[in-house]
């Protein structure tokens, strides 16, 4: 075993990394060193490597070592730490499969997956190396008899690269499942934030409906003809209109004077909440003592609805409903360039934010996409990891898609959303349709 320890490492090996193995990802120099196991029963065998690695770095990042002499002690240093990057095993120690035996442990009851295990055996013949590979989650295989310094420089620079991404892409699964559940938190709070609403506003409706068949219970009033105006023009006595001008007829579709006489001024609004909320601004005005006018939604025989503005004028404001003359023009124009106004600024703003979204969100994609094909190059296609991180990899790609769709928006389409929001309609809104973007 001496000749062979003398093997491990030549004098003609150098001890130093090539620049390309040195300038690696840049880690902070207050990082610290990395934890690795040596796992042998000869003392030769420690010693040597601790001389070899003593001045190695890895991301700025030295080295701790462990030096464990049987399989049972390098149990114990994996269990008491939980951030060992490398092992460096030998198979034959205490018994001829205690290093096998160690490898079994840390991967299933343990089930630490990142560690990087390296065997190192003596005796080739008692664990072979194919027979090994096959059977258990090692790293790599290493004979005594050829490996030397240089051979372990690469092996500890490459397992500790191959865990700190491993390490990495952990820590991000950790945290995603944790934003995950806060997530499916925050949705069963807004559910129920949404049913209460729900129950309240059936409870408002059922109290307008009240409100309404006691407000069409209506006497007979007298008539006040108005002469023909350009704008709608209604005489409302007792809570009930009893005359209405020709541009109101028209301006609501009327066909009879069945369709509007008796009733209330209900018949002009498309809903209780609107009829309601013209009815409070009503009250505020007369209440300043200002003029009584109010932009509102109305609605026409067949249905369809139309932007006003309504004034009210009678004898006894106080007592408006019981005789009052009540005008409407149509300002759907006006309210149309509004509108149009309205649009171009929240066009603007999603526009705006989409490209910070994008700015945000195309660094890490791509971070995380060159890490996973950096870690697919390296998995053998039978890996258990190579369908995991080919699946990770088309989610990334799939991110990247919508980013670009979010770049390409050209104008502000919506769509319903949970809850009966709105959000923005990315493949409306976008003049850009990339496929595979959605499941």
């Amino acid at each position: 075993m001496v000749d062979n320890n003398k093997k491990l490492f030549s004098d003609n090996d150098e001890l130093l990394f090539s620049e390309e193995e040195t300038i690696v990802e840049c880690e902070t120099e207050t990082e610290k060193p990395w934890k690795i196991i040596i796992a042998d029963d000869q003392e030769e065998i420690h010693s040597v490597t601790k001389l070899v690695l003593d001045d190695f770095t890895f991301q700025n990042r030295g080295l701790i070592f462990l030096s464990a002499y049987s399989g049972e002690e390098t149990k114990k240093f994996v269990r008491e730490n939980d951030d060992v990057a490398f092992i460096l095993l030998d198979v034959v120690m205490e018994t001829d499969d205690a290093g096998l035996e160690v490898v079994r442990y840390i991967r299933e009851e343990l089930q630490n997956t990142i560690v990087q295990i390296v065997l190192n055996t003596g005796q080739p013949g008692q664990a072979p190396e194919q027979e090994v590979i096959t059977r258990y989650d090692i790293n790599d295989y290493k004979s005594k008899t050829e490996f030397n310094a240089r051979k372990l420089l690469t092996s500890v620079t490459a397992s500790l690269r191959a865990y700190s991404l491993s390490h990495n892409l952990h820590q991000a699964n950790v945290k995603l499942s944790r934003y995950q559940n806060h997530l499916e938190e925050l949705v069963q709070e807004r559910t129920a934030e949404l049913e209460e609403t729900n129950r309240k506003l059936k409870l408002e409706i059922n109290e307008r409906i009240k409100v309404e068949k006691a407000l069409q219970q209506s006497n007979e009033v007298q008539r006040n003809i108005l002469s023909a105006s350009p704008i709608g023009i209604c005489l409302v006595n007792n809570k009930s209109i009893v005359w209405i001008n020709d541009e109101m007829v028209k301006m609501f579709g009327f066909t009879s004077a069945d369709e509007y006489q008796g009733k209330g001024i209900r018949i002009f609004y498309p809903s209780d909440h609107e009829y309601q909320r013209v009815k409070a601004v009503v009250t505020e005005n007369l209440k300043a003592n200002k003029p009584v006018k109010v932009d509102a939604v109305f609605q026409r025989e067949d249905k369809s609805t139309f932007s006003g503005n309504l004034k009210i004028s009678g004898r006894d404001m106080t007592n408006y409903m019981n005789q009052s003359v009540i005008t409407i023009s149509d300002i759907t124009w006006r309210l149309q360039a509004e509108q149009d106004r309205i649009q171009k600024e929240r066009l603007q703003g999603a526009l705006e934010m989409s490209g910070s979204v994008c700015h945000e969100l195309n660094q890490p994609l791509q971070y995380v996409s060159g890490a996973t094909e950096i870690l697919l190059m390296d998995l053998p296609e039978d890996d258990p990891l190579y369908e995991t991180m080919g699946k990770i990899k088309s989610q990334v790609d799939r991110m990247g898609a919508i980013t670009k769709k979010l770049m390409g928006i050209t104008s502000y389409k919506t769509r319903e959303y949970v809850g009966g929001r709105q959000i923005i309609d990315i493949d409306k809104a976008s003049e850009l349709h990339i496929d595979n973007c959605e499941d």
